[in-house]
């Protein structure tokens, strides 16, 4: 049974069909707002809220956009509502076990540490973007979504998504350029 005819049922109170077109989806769903929230527990229950809205409200799915963006849209609007709900200064990134690094087998253990580090740098430096930088960049970079997807998802128009993204590269390679353990980490990158 395709997605369309899933899609169909579902809107027609299938609750079968509702399960199966949710299967497909839950993982991304977890992973970009496991990249929003950065708290695995977090990201578990606003998942689960995300799938609650959307069985609540799929029968008036309009079709105006694809079910990917439409689940997409309702999950990172309800992690930005948690993270505007959130009081915390400091905001700790944690990543699912599937995002590890892959180890190149002509890597030495210096080489090896030394990427990994970068990579946490750069992960601590994206949770400190603003909210609506990082939700653009997630999406484009991390998810691979495209910027009519973004735009649709955010509801935003496509030149908001464009700056949006072009502002968030930027801040964000001025803040690991200014970074004295990332200059470090190159800089032994070279010997």
């Amino acid at each position: 049974m395709g997605q369309e005819e899933l899609l169909e049922r579902a809107r027609n109170g299938d609750d079968e069909a509702f399960s199966l077109l949710i299967e497909n989806y839950e993982k991304y769903v977890y992973n970009v707002i496991l990249r929003i929230v950065e708290e695995k527990e977090e990201a578990k229950d606003i998942a689960q809220e995300t799938f609650i809205k959307a069985y609540m409200s799929i029968k008036t799915f309009r079709k105006d956009s694809s079910f990917r963006t439409w689940i997409y849209r309702i999950a990172v609007n309800t992690a930005m509502d948690y993270l505007r709900k959130k009081v915390r200064s400091e905001v700790n990134l944690v990543t699912a076990a599937e995002d590890e690094l892959e180890i190149k087998s002509f890597q030495t253990p210096e080489e090896v540490i030394a990427q990994k580090l970068t990579v946490e740098i750069v992960r601590r430096e994206i949770s400190k973007l603003p909210v609506d930088y990082k939700i653009a960049l997630i999406l484009r970079d991390i998810e691979g979504m495209n910027y009519e997807e973004i735009a649709s998802i955010l509801k935003v128009n496509l030149g908001t998504v464009k700056s949006r993204i072009w502002r968030a590269r930027n801040l964000l390679r001025e803040r690991i350029k200014s970074l004295p353990e990332f200059s470090g980490f190159q800089e032994r990158g070279r010997e």
